[in-house]
């Protein structure tokens, strides 16, 4: 692939010497005989995949090639372009304000032809090199928008009937989350809720929870009873996940609601508790065993609340608590008081007072299941 090369000189005669030399070793060439005109030529939208690398001269009327140089790398896409500027003077002031400037490189006149070409193929291999990272950086920005659609793709919709409301806010920190939702009507009168949180971050963790998800409908759908879904999913992981150096594991809360029985069991998997408000006040689901993976042959018990009138859920992840304090106590005491004092509008409060406040570095999921 023949490589283009920007000369920017206001002396013809340089011009023309430094056309025949790169002609001559295959290079394309287009010139131009100040900084504006070089400016105005690198404006054009098409430019940044026209050029490969600038020869700039140093001293040129109007703008000097020091203060082109600069203007250049404040333009979008040229951050990277190599720049090798050529002067006819050699004191290290000026070499310096040059690299100063973000110049790739630096040469004097005159010109001498060994050492201006490999400069030139230095700069060009670095140059290659860089569209190359960008190509790459493209393809993977391409695949993980896929991912992230897909992601995306797998939370549930919102359930709203005489019995029960389910929705969810969900904020990945990154592209890609580790944590998740999924709730499901298991008959006429019961549901299955449930919220994971997969440890780490970015792709690992949310391939781990997109391989949990998928076996989740048949998983609630056959067992159901929280116990048993917790056991199953805990021989999964352990089944995937036995090296040492593969380890993983997760947080989780199950729900169980029968809206007949009016009843709830569910399994607390080393989980944040979940924040229950009722007319009778606040109450909180505890954890009721380890994290699920991290032990061959956990011992999952559950526990049974009775559902009142206008109960209503919160399940959420880690990330939420962070918001408020990194101390995990301290972080729970606040959401509580939040929970209480917004009721259904907490979800709203946390999308649009909450978190806008703060930097993200973990995901938050939020679940909201009211029961009527």
């Amino acid at each position: 692939m023949t490589m283009a090369i920007l000369i920017v000189d206001d002396e013809p005669v340089n011009t023309m010497v430094l056309e025949q030399l790169l002609h001559q070793h295959d290079y394309e060439t287009i010139s131009v005989s100040s900084g504006e005109d070089a400016l105005a030529l690198l404006m054009d939208p098409q430019a940044p995949s026209l050029y490969d690398l600038v020869l700039l001269d140093v001293e040129m009327p109007g703008i000097s090639g020091i203060e082109t140089c600069k203007r250049i790398r404040q333009m979008t896409g040229y951050e990277e372009l190599p720049v090798i500027m050529v002067s006819g003077r050699t004191e290290e002031k000026q070499i310096a304000e040059g690299l100063d400037a973000e110049a790739s490189d630096y040469t004097t006149k005159p010109i001498k032809i060994t050492e201006l070409l490999a400069r030139i193929r230095s700069a060009l291999r670095y140059k290659a090199a860089v569209d190359e990272r960008k190509k790459y950086e493209a393809r993977l920005q391409y695949d993980l928008d896929l991912a992230q659609k897909i992601q995306q793709s797998a939370l549930t919709p919102p359930i709203s009937n005489d019995e029960i409301d389910v929705r969810a806010l969900y904020l990945p920190s990154k592209k890609l989350a580790g944590d998740m939702y999924a709730w499901f009507q298991v008959a006429p009168d019961r549901y299955g809720v449930i919220i994971f949180d997969v440890m780490g971050h970015g792709v690992s963790s949310a391939l781990i929870t997109m391989g949990i998800r998928s076996i989740l409908p048949g998983l609630v759908g056959n067992v159901q009873y929280p116990v048993d879904v917790m056991s199953e999913l805990n021989r999964q992981m352990t089944f995937l996940f036995s090296g040492e150096d593969m380890q993983s594991y997760f947080t989780a809360v199950y729900c169980y609601i029968d809206t007949t029985k009016r009843q709830i069991e569910y399994v607390n998997a080393g989980h944040p508790p979940v924040i229950v408000t009722s007319d009778t006040g606040v109450t909180r689901l505890e954890t009721t065993g380890v994290p699920v993976g991290m032990f061959e042959e956990p011992n999952y018990e559950s526990n049974v609340i009775d559902i009142e009138p206008g109960m209503t859920m919160h399940m959420y992840t880690d990330g939420l608590m962070e918001c408020y304090s990194k101390d995990i106590d301290d972080g729970i005491r606040w959401l509580e008081k939040d929970v209480a004092s917004y009721g259904l509008d907490y979800a709203r409060h946390v999308a649009e007072q909450l978190v806008p406040k703060i930097e993200i570095d973990d995901d938050l999921c939020l679940v909201t299941v009211k029961l009527m």
